[in-house]
């Protein structure tokens, strides 16, 4: 029998912002370095505040108004109060699945599934039945202010992980000096010789603050993927592989290139109506893609089709996992609030129309985000496994790629001419309620 080693470059982790799978034991702190270290997982000890009565009622089909929100918003601040849970969770919303774009109010409006919320494992606020994450006012602004940026310096938002150059080095000479037979005797001796070889690997933040939790659920959502793919996680979902058990049921040949596994946006389910005023989505809006490693940079190398065949079982499992795994379903929320803020921002609408602007959430001076240490570099993690034929696989990096669809053309979407502006409530003062 002959073995294959595999080196993993991703580390299970995580943070205040997000909720772990089942059977998590472990999570991470942050030195003042930006490294991560492992650490026992200890029971949530932040303030817990439950959703008001009329916040906590299911419904699904809630109305924000964000013209609404932000003068409330303003009200709170003039009167010198903290903003209250149901306004930092935006009314309980789980999800947007319609935006609204109101010309003649100055107003947008967005639509999804909401309910009230309890304490996750991982410390976020989760409905207490689906264990689906909310959405937060926090990231709403951070996707706006990607949106209306001019001189944004990326056009996506997103994260990388990727070795250094002098780790591959001292990976690749820590390689040639291995000899002997590889029994199981000499793994764990083995596994700790590469991840040292490999040593700390670097984190990458694009186009969103680089200190933001909108950042943190990024990376983290992408060593997620990571461990499902490697197969250190293994979901309760039928049918489940990972990456491990496809090579080690393949030929040699399936093996010998590094690959590296992300999860894109897709728009292709997205629709809306022949004036542009009402958006509607459908599906999660997130795939993950994989190509050969060639260089840090390379997307496009074409991936081998065990790769290939990993990446679409990722992406058709994906609404299972999310289930599963609360960070995958931040992940779809930060998805979706990019493409509704994009659609706010710069949906076109008839030229005597005017649309709404952010005037609060947009601004530093008046809605500050919570800031929180992110990863700035990971230590590698190494597995070794059977298979057939003698290889050596090592998955370098990953990462995570929103790119809102092209709104401003006028040609992103399907028109669909069944969908319909919902009525309103007679309240002007009330910045959501239930359809």
């Amino acid at each position: 029998m002959f073995r294959f080693l595999t080196l993993i470059t991703t580390l299970f982790f995580c943070l205040a912002t997000s909720s772990p799978c089942n059977g998590q034991v472990g999570g991470v702190s942050i030195d003042p370095k930006g490294i991560l270290q492992l650490t026992p997982a200890v029971p949530s000890k932040t303030d817990f505040s439950p959703a008001p009565p009329e916040v906590a009622h299911r419904n699904d089909s809630r109305h924000l108004s964000l013209k609404r929100l932000e003068a409330t918003i303003l009200e709170h601040q003039r009167l010198q109060r903290p903003l209250p849970v149901e306004i930092r969770y935006l009314a309980g919303l789980q999800r947007i699945e319609e935006v609204v774009l109101l010309p003649s109010e100055n107003d947008a409006i967005l639509i999804g599934p909401a309910a009230g919320w309890t304490r996750s494992p991982g410390g976020g606020l989760v409905d207490p039945q689906t264990q689906r994450p909310l959405l937060e006012l926090d990231d709403l602004a951070v996707a706006l202010r990607f949106s209306i940026a001019s001189n944004q310096p990326s056009s996506f938002i997103g994260c990388s992980i990727d070795p250094t150059d002098a780790g591959l080095k001292r990976y690749a000479r820590y390689l040639r000096k291995l000899k002997g037979p590889l029994d199981s005797q000499r793994f764990p001796s083995l596994v700790k010789g590469m991840q040292q070889a490999m040593g700390l690997q670097d984190v990458r933040i694009f186009g969103v603050p680089d200190n933001s939790r909108f950042a943190s659920k990024l990376v983290i959502a992408d060593y997620f993927l990571k461990r499902l793919a490697m197969g250190f996680d293994r979901p309760p979902i039928k049918g489940w592989v990972s990456y491990m058990d496809l090579l080690s049921k393949s030929g040699k040949n399936a093996v010998r290139r590094q690959h590296r596994f992300w999860f894109v946006a897709t728009h292709n389910t997205l629709t809306r109506s022949a004036d542009h005023r009402i958006w509607h989505f459908n599906g999660p809006g997130l795939a993950v893609r994989t190509a050969a490693t060639t260089s840090k940079d390379s997307d496009k190398s074409k991936a081998s089709p065990v790769a290939a065949r990993m990446a679409e079982h990722l992406t058709d499992h994906f609404p299972l996992l999310a289930k599963h795994i609360p960070v995958f379903g931040e992940l779809e929320n930060l998805a979706r609030l990019a493409v509704a803020a994009e659609i706010v921002v710069n949906a076109p609408i008839a030229e005597s129309q005017t649309r709404w602007h952010s005037r609060v959430l947009v601004d530093p001076q008046l809605h500050l985000p919570k800031t929180t240490r992110v990863p700035r570099h990971v230590s590698s993690l190494a597995v070794i496994r059977k298979a057939r034929g003698r290889n050596w696989i090592m998955s370098i990096s990953g990462g995570v790629k929103l790119q809102p669809p092209p709104v401003a053309s006028g040609n992103a979407a399907t028109i669909n001419p069944r969908l319909r502006i919902h009525r309103r409530p007679k309240d002007a003062t009330k910045w959501w309620w239930d359809g």
